[in-house]
């Protein structure tokens, strides 16, 4: 690499040195028989909504995760506060007077 290239361009010129040199093999041994299709060409990340609605009526297949909620979730709990007034908290502290962090 020389000093005034970055690191991407020295990569890339690499990568097209190491094409050039195996260009020969092509003939020989082509490549296209293993190449994959495109992974992202149907991928559900890659359609519009109206895309995957109408691929979903299409099919019959519902969606992963429901779109609607549930009527018990939209609502937060309330706890009762306690009569002494202190507040409520996640771990029980009062128990081990003895416990240290160190």
């Amino acid at each position: 690499m020389t000093g005034s290239s970055s690191l991407f361009s020295s990569v890339i010129e690499d990568h097209l040195a190491l094409k050039r040199q195996n260009s020969h093999l092509d003939d020989d041994m082509p490549i296209d028989e293993f190449a994959v299709h495109d992974p992202f060409q149907n991928h559900p990340l890659f359609k519009t909504e109206a895309e995957a609605r109408a691929e979903e009526e299409e099919t019959g297949e519902h969606p992963a995760v429901s779109l609607e909620m549930p009527a018990d979730t939209l609502t937060m709990p309330v706890m009762e506060e306690p009569e002494d007034g202190q507040p409520i908290a996640w771990i029980e502290t009062t128990t081990d007077q003895d416990f240290r962090w160190e």
